[in-house]
């Protein structure tokens, strides 16, 4: 009898099995990186913000005030907060992130990054990040 060559059934299966284990512990951590990318733009653009902000004060003796430079839940790209003055570069494609400044005027400075209504679902519990009058960053946590 002649012998055939190939994989028998079984050794098909294991390497299927192998192949879905790995994935199992990939994915996870490929999406938790994925998230800390997210969310370390997010300060980026806080920390842009904030520079603007400063320069701002430089030249008017005081901070910017309140407003929303966009909305996540919307996706809208557009920074809504001319008034405010400031020139900052924005990230591009849809917003995961609300950014807001959320102290301004004499009062000092704040800014804050929100995902809590993105369209981007891995974002939701995602803590608030904010950015105080001395450029340190909070939260952003989950």
């Amino acid at each position: 009898m002649r012998r055939r060559k190939g994989f028998t059934l079984i050794e098909l299966m294991i390497v299927v099995v192998i192949i879905g284990i790995l994935a199992a512990l990939a994915i996870p951590r490929f999406m938790a990186a994925s998230k800390k990318a997210k969310v370390s733009e997010a300060r980026t653009v806080l920390k842009s913000i904030y520079t603007a902000a400063e320069t701002y004060y430089q030249e008017n003796g005081l901070y910017p005030g309140t407003g929303t430079f966009n909305d996540a839940s919307t996706k809208n790209t557009g920074w809504t907060n001319v008034q405010a003055g400031l020139i900052v570069d924005r990230p591009s494609g849809y917003p995961r992130f609300t950014y807001s400044i959320t102290t301004g005027g004499t009062n000092g400075f704040g800014a804050q990054a929100d995902a809590s209504n993105s369209y981007d679902q891995s974002l939701h519990d995602v803590s608030v990040i904010t950015i105080d009058k001395q450029g340190v960053t909070a939260g952003g946590t989950w």
